[in-house]
Parts: C-alpha cells; structure tokens; sequence
C-alpha cells in the first residue's frame, strides 16, 4: 500500500514530476495523468493541489524564483568591499542564468518571470524580495563611499531592474536564437555578455557621480 503523503510533500513531489516531464516532453505535450502516474497517485490528487497545468508551471517558476532570491541573499551576505564590483557580477550573471535555463536547458519558466504580467503579479512579493537585496547591497556600497547616498535604495534597485531588461526574455533580435541564423547559441551568449558586461560598467560609473535631485 502506498505511503500517506502530508499535503505539502504531495505538493513538491507534483511539481518535481512536473518539472521533469515538462523537460523531457515539453509542456504541451505532457497531460496531467502522466504527471500523475509518474509518482503514483491518482489525476484527482493533483486537482486538490491546482487548477490546472498552468499553475503546476507557474509553481516551478516561483521556486525558481525564491530559489534564487536565497542564492541573492547569500551572495550579499558575504560580499566585500568595493561592493559595487560584487554588485557587477551580480547584474552580468543573473540574465545570463536566465539565458542558460531558457536556451540551453529548455526550462522555459525562468523565462516566465520576465514575459508574463500574470506571473509577474502572481510573484510580485520576489520581485520585491529582489529589489530589497539589491537596494541592500546599493545601501552597504553607500556606506563604503562608493556611491551617493540615496533616499530609497530599493527603488534604486528597481530603476537598474528596468534599465537591463533588453538582457532579459523576450529576447531583443540580436540575442534571439530563433531569428539569428548567423551565430550559434554559445556565440550569442557570448555577445550577450559582453554587450551586459559594458552596460553594467556604464550604469554603475554613473552611480559613482551622478548627483540626485531629492525632493523637499
């Protein structure tokens, strides 16, 4: 006889087995029953948890997200000063994260957070969670002298957000493997990299100078 399974270990098992077949078949192509007989429980079991295989995918997404959030979290925990270099590395990696889990790994719901409204909404607290650490970190660079000081660093932090989304899916034409039939996947990752690295630099010289017109 099967195990009883709690509530919150059905619901992880659910999106392990999820996850997995959507990478081996794809997420049209998998049904609901498959996820389900590939841990053994009935399709009904799965309803009790979600709606629909949407959700079961916007689940990945989200601890996807919140996975990454922690790895975030730990890397401005124990950065060093200068703290803007620790930032850079931090900008440059995290699109080309996003660029290897949806090109090269077929795991299209990193790219989710950054091209749907709805998922966007449903993570919003991530989202913000992400501003929090990087406004953190913008705040630890102030205090070292390397930067202005600012009135809301996790606006700060979202302003930068929005300055590298050309980095981020849905991905402009120089960086789409679907319509350059000129360079291959490893060689627009490479120009991706490069073209980030020197916006990066740029965004974050201007940080070093600009002068903030606060309000009174």
């Amino acid at each position: 006889m099967a195990r009883p399974k709690t509530q919150l270990n059905r619901r992880t098992e659910i999106i392990d087995a999820a996850q997995e077949l959507f990478a081996k078949k794809g997420f049209e192509k998998t049904t609901m029953q498959e996820i389900a007989d590939h841990i053994g429980i009935g399709k009904g079991s799965i309803y009790l948890e979600f709606q629909n295989k949407d959700e079961i995918y916007i689940s990945i997404a989200e601890r996807y997200a919140l996975s990454h959030i922690e790895d975030l979290k730990h890397q401005i925990t124990n950065a060093k000063s200068p703290y803007l270099e620790s930032l850079e590395k931090i900008l440059i990696n995290h699109p080309l994260e996003v660029y290897d889990m949806s090109i090269f790994r077929t795991q299209k719901y990193a790219a989710l957070i950054h091209t749907s409204y709805q998922v966007k909404q449903k993570l919003r607290h991530v989202i913000q969670e992400l501003h929090k650490n990087i406004g953190g970190m913008l705040n630890k660079a102030a205090k070292n002298n390397e930067i202005q000081e600012y009135k809301d660093f996790e606006l700060l932090s979202h302003l930068l957000h929005i300055s590298l989304q050309g980095f981020f899916p849905p991905y402009d034409i120089k960086y789409s493997p679907e319509h350059r039939n000129d360079l291959s996947k490893e060689k627009i990752r490479a120009l991706l990299k490069k073209d980030l690295s020197i916006v990066v630099k740029i965004i974050l010289s201007g940080l070093k100078t600009v002068k903030y017109e606060h309000d009174e």
